[in-house]
């Protein structure tokens, strides 16, 4: 694995956070704000409360929120340095992932240089103008929410290595490729699944059970388990046994969902787990339940694994933090929240359960999906 080339994308791990952004649309405010049974606002405020006084938040919005947006901030029990930024009259927030609309690029010292996203996106342009950063046209529409970035690769779902993510034109599958490693000079990897695979499984703790050489592109037919890489890894920023750790989700069924389904789920994700070793990754394991939603009573997975990590310890802080979707306050998940930082806290974090994500479970999006970060300064971290 490599390191990237500067410019670069800022990664999802690595130094302390200083700068983050939300988008959060118009109905987020008038479609039932008042209510409290579902309401996406309850997991974004309570994300705000728990970032450190020393991160700067930028909300984006539409201009007619600006009056709903102050008053709802003005209820709100927040550290963090917040500022409401709100797009020109033409301009619309269509929906909360942030994370999808544009990619960060940063230089060595870690301060933000450019925007990529599709010409004329209003969100990145109104943050760009805002921090004085160039922009850039993207070649090709890649979700953020399909790709993890480590301190030394990049690791993108299969879907969109070929050519099938959302909005793109399609491509040849090395055209495709081509211009997803052109955002940045990191290595490249796949997330995905050989159908061959399905009911085999991974080695413990991570290690390989091939002996051939490390490879970055699996070879033979592959698909991606679900649409976006971060519903169920997560990058840690650290190594085991010389290999980047990754954390895989592993689901369980809960609250009367189809055993079948679950069990379908994980067989891809297993097998996922497979080539991720296979390419050179160390793996842990996290649970996550399979649960019918608040609103929709549809049975869909809670995204733990959809975090927001730093590497390094905050002054006054013993460990550094991760921030990480909980669902217990409204379902009958507490055991699912408990496991979930157990995990993180044995693999060194001092983590930090942001409830209220239930809100938001059937838009199959949470905490990572909801944010992007602008600036974080460059670290490295040592092995575990």
């Amino acid at each position: 694995m490599t390191a990237a080339r500067f410019p670069s994308l800022v990664p999802d791990c690595g130094g302390l956070i200083h700068t983050i952004a939300f988008a959060l649309p118009t109905a987020f405010f008038t479609d039932g704000s008042d209510r409290e049974d579902v309401s996406p606002l309850i997991p974004l405020g309570n994300l705000l409360s728990a970032l450190p006084r020393e991160i700067i938040a930028v909300i984006v919005i539409d201009r007619a929120c600006i009056p709903s947006a102050r008053h709802w901030l003005g209820g709100l029990a927040i550290t963090c340095v917040t500022e409401l930024l709100a797009l020109d009259a033409n301009g619309n927030i269509a929906h909360p992932w942030i994370q999808d609309v544009f990619h960060v690029r940063a230089g060595s010292d870690g301060a933000t240089t450019e925007l990529v996203s599709a010409r004329g996106n209003p969100c990145a342009d109104a943050l760009a103008n805002r921090f004085g950063l160039a922009t850039a046209a993207a070649d090709i529409l890649l979700d953020g929410g399909n790709q993890l970035v480590g301190l030394d690769f990049r690791l993108v779902g299969h879907s969109s290595l070929q050519g099938g993510g959302t909005g793109g034109r399609p491509a040849g599958h090395l055209q495709q490729r081509q211009r997803i490693q052109a955002l940045d000079g990191r290595t490249l990897y796949s997330f995905g699944y050989r159908p061959e695979d399905l009911g085999a499984s991974a080695a413990p703790a991570g290690l390989s059970p091939v002996k051939s050489p490390p490879s970055t592109m699996p070879g033979g037919k592959m698909h991606q388990c679900g649409f976006h890489v971060d519903q169920f890894v997560s990058v840690t920023g650290l190594r085991r046994d010389d290999r980047p750790l990754l954390l895989v989700a592993d689901p369980m069924t809960h609250g009367g969902c189809s055993a079948r389904a679950v069990s379908d789920l994980k067989q891809k994700l297993d097998a996922s787990v497979l080539s991720l070793i296979r390419q050179g990754f160390a793996i842990a394991r996290n649970p996550i339940p399979v649960s019918p939603a608040i609103d929709s009573n549809k049975c869909i997975p809670r995204l733990y694994n959809n975090v927001i990590l730093e590497n390094v310890a905050r002054p006054g802080q013993i460990q550094p933090f991760v921030w990480l979707p909980h669902f217990g306050d409204r379902e009958t998940l507490e055991w699912f929240d408990e496991e979930n930082r157990k995990i993180w806290k044995g693999l060194g974090f001092d983590s930090i359960g942001v409830a209220g994500w239930s809100h938001l479970a059937s838009r199959n999006g949470a905490l990572r999906c909801a944010t992007k970060v602008m600036r974080r300064a460059p670290a490295s971290v040592p092995p575990l």
